[in-house]
């Protein structure tokens, strides 16, 4: 949306809540001009919020709008949220206005609205926002005048102020990609090396026998593979040698294969022990037979 012709180069429209009550809705209310004619006279409620930004008159990511407000019912005093496809929902608790000199008398209301599609109860809530501003009983009575409006038997506000944004339009800033790139380096460094230990690691232990894996595992960590290229890298660097000698707690293996052998040895030693007490039993059986035999024929009880 192009600039109005009347606003200097570089203008850039940021009020305080104070100020659009004190300058612009209170202007519009009592029909005087606005500093700048940035803020359009739109019936917002006549149309979704998505089609508002093409109807403002100045905006980029946030649009301003003079709009009136109907009553729900007829003797009633709740405003009718209703849109064109959907509703608007009032979301946590009005904020008080006040001026910041003088008395800080109250001058405005400030209510914040989120847009749902569909109809209540059972809308898909969006992430447009509406901000509504519209004046406190203390300043209405000093500028409001009578409706000449057709339809004020419904009119609620002859006029409130409405900013209009849309969440998500302010993006975060992206960090370089340089910096990725070199967090990932990292990352894949230190990962690499911590792999190629534990693989070495689970090699040697797949190699070992049931008894083997036993006293393994009952060592500290600093004894075990004390050959090889571990032990050259622990030589290498004392820091390293230092930081492994403190830790002592045992070393288990996850690899699949690692664990089906653990399993496989588990099974082996249970059927091996069985085995051997089976054949424990026959010896003894063996030498009772002899024994009865032998005492039989010496005429022994």
């Amino acid at each position: 949306m192009s600039n109005p012709a009347s606003l200097p180069p570089g203008f850039r429209f940021h009020p305080t809540d104070e100020e659009l009550i004190l300058h612009y809705l209170i202007n519009r209310v009592s029909s005087s001009p606005c500093p700048v004619p940035v803020v359009a006279e739109v019936d917002i409620y006549k149309h979704d919020p998505w089609d508002l930004p093409a109807k403002a008159t100045y905006g980029d990511r946030e649009w301003y709008f003079f709009s009136p407000r109907d009553r729900k019912y007829p003797n009633g005093r709740r405003p009718n949220r209703a849109a064109a496809s959907g509703y608007w929902k009032a979301t946590g608790t009005d904020k008080a206005i006040h001026t910041s000199s003088g008395k800080h008398r109250s001058i405005g209301v400030k209510k914040a609205l989120v847009f749902y599609k569909g109809r209540p109860p059972r809308g898909l809530k969006t992430n447009w926002i509406m901000h509504e501003y519209r004046l406190a009983e203390a300043a209405r009575g000093g500028c409001s005048k009578p409706s000449k409006s057709t339809h004020s038997s419904m009119r609620l506000d002859d006029w409130v102020l409405c900013r209009i944004y849309k969440k998500n339009s302010h993006l975060q800033p992206v960090p370089p990609l340089e910096n990725f790139e070199r967090q990932r380096s990292l990352l894949l460094q230190e990962s690499s090396s911590v792999s190629d230990d534990a693989l070495e690691d689970s090699h040697l232990f797949d190699t070992m026998t049931g008894p083997e894996k036993s006293c393994f595992m009952a060592q500290p960590r600093l004894t075990r593979f004390s050959t090889g290229s571990s032990s050259s890298r622990i030589n290498g660097d004392t820091n390293a040698a230092h930081r492994q000698q403190t830790q002592t707690e045992p070393f288990v293996p996850v690899t699949e294969n690692s664990m089906k052998r653990m399993m496989e040895c588990y099974l082996d030693s249970g059927r091996h022990f069985s085995g051997q007490l089976d054949g424990y039993f026959l010896e003894q059986q063996h030498f009772f037979n002899q024994q009865l035999l032998l005492n039989s024929h010496l005429g022994l009880r």
